[in-house]
């Protein structure tokens, strides 16, 4: 165990670890809170707001921020704008269809690089009434625009996951050999793939073509995380993330999931500042109304929170006993609650937190008290009432 992670030894275990060979040394972090994680239901981002998210961003240590979809809205190209003007140190990406008008959109706003899509699956071609050839001239049109305007340009290819095998390779190798795009993003609209169907795809697209490969999952089965994960031990280069685990539908990749699970649990290298995420979580969940569960891992409420008595015990002897790592790592401190679940060690810890002492024959008096109080409330006894209580017994 390391001086601030207390992880499990069967991931460094021979057995485990030669199925991570072609897991990156350091894996890019791509953001898409303010266009992807914007597509939640009910969240419109402000210009103002935005530029501030990504300031936060570049602050966090992202290596490259998606700023919006300029083409989609005077506001978003406005903000794209901002954002290439303020914010510096990560690449700024703008995000388009695969149509010149949207190129040129995106040019307009400064920014030096983007994402171009379009729909590749036999159910996203039925539902905009396209066919295999015409996705084929869009794609072509599009990112050789971009190459000639001295675009750096990525291929989006939308519900890859269904996509039939024969066109998605059509459509990648298009996009790189015939046009010139500089990366791929292997994507899964609709989290509908399994880490395996992940690992698998990204390999295979590794070997269709020769340019960096990016990430990009939905959590509509809870698998982003895990998907993302296993297309990175495939070869990806990149991962698409959002604050919070925002985007369309159930989100998208949390970004410090992701991070804390690349370098805690895999020893992989990123620019993520963990201490960073808590209060970029906590912004971004006040700009778009979205809470953040208190269960979260990283950044919910509760992570470092021990309530019940024998888990403070333990905690009080040896912290490894009941963290996997320490709230350090992630600028995080350690708190104790007080209820009906309260063992004596807890009323001493939370007594030394606040400074309060009682006779040593006054304690478990003072532990049934808060049991009771605990009990009462249905929940947690605030540090007001058992200060109350201190001072009654005493």
């Amino acid at each position: 165990m390391s001086e601030q992670w207390w992880l499990s030894p069967y991931n460094n275990n021979p057995e485990v670890t030669k199925e991570l060979a072609k897991l990156p040394k350091q894996v890019k972090f791509y953001d898409t809170t303010l266009r992807d994680g914007e597509q939640s239901i009910g969240v419109s981002i402000a210009v103002e707001d935005k530029v501030r998210i990504a300031k936060a961003l570049a602050d966090a240590g992202l290596d490259r921020i998606e700023a919006g979809f300029p083409a989609s809205s005077p506001d978003d190209k406005q903000a794209v704008m901002e954002i290439v003007k303020q914010v510096k140190g990560p690449e700024i990406w703008g995000f388009g269809r695969c149509n010149v008008n949207d190129v040129k959109t995106c040019i307009e706003t400064g920014a030096k690089a983007m994402v171009c899509e379009i729909s590749v699956s036999p159910a996203k071609l039925r539902a905009w009434e396209l066919d295999e050839a015409t996705v084929l001239t869009r794609l072509r049109n599009a990112i050789k625009f971009a190459k000639e305007q001295g675009l750096y340009c990525a291929f989006f290819a939308v519900d890859a996951f269904r996509a039939e095998p024969r066109f998605l390779k059509q459509a990648y190798q298009c996009a790189v050999n015939e046009c010139g795009a500089d990366e791929i993003v292997l994507v899964d609209t609709l989290g509908v793939a399994t880490p395996e169907a992940v690992f698998y795809l990204t390999g295979q697209v590794k070997s269709w073509v020769k340019v960096p490969v990016a990430i990009h999952c939905h959590n509509d089965f809870g698998l982003a995380t895990a998907c993302s994960l296993a297309g990175l031990k495939a070869g990806a280069d990149s991962v698409h993330v959002t604050v919070n685990g925002l985007g369309e539908k159930s989100g998208n990749a949390d970004i410090a999931d992701t991070a804390l699970a690349l370098m805690g649990l895999y020893g992989v290298k990123t620019n993520i500042k963990l201490d960073r995420l808590y209060p970029l979580s906590q912004m971004v969940a006040e700009i778009t109304k979205v809470p953040v569960s208190p269960l979260k891992s990283v950044v919910g409420d509760t992570v470092f929170v021990k309530e019940t008595g024998s888990v403070v015990a333990q905690l009080m002897v040896y912290p490894p006993s009941v963290e996997g790592y320490a709230p350090e790592v992630v600028g995080r401190q350690r708190e104790v609650y007080l209820s009906k679940k309260s063992g004596k060690k807890s009323i001493e810890y939370v007594l030394n937190q606040i400074g309060a002492t009682v006779p040593a024959d006054k304690v478990d008096v003072l532990l049934a008290e808060v049991k009771k109080r605990g009990a009462q409330n249905r929940g947690i006894v605030t540090v007001g009432e058992f200060r109350k209580l201190v001072s009654a017994i005493k």
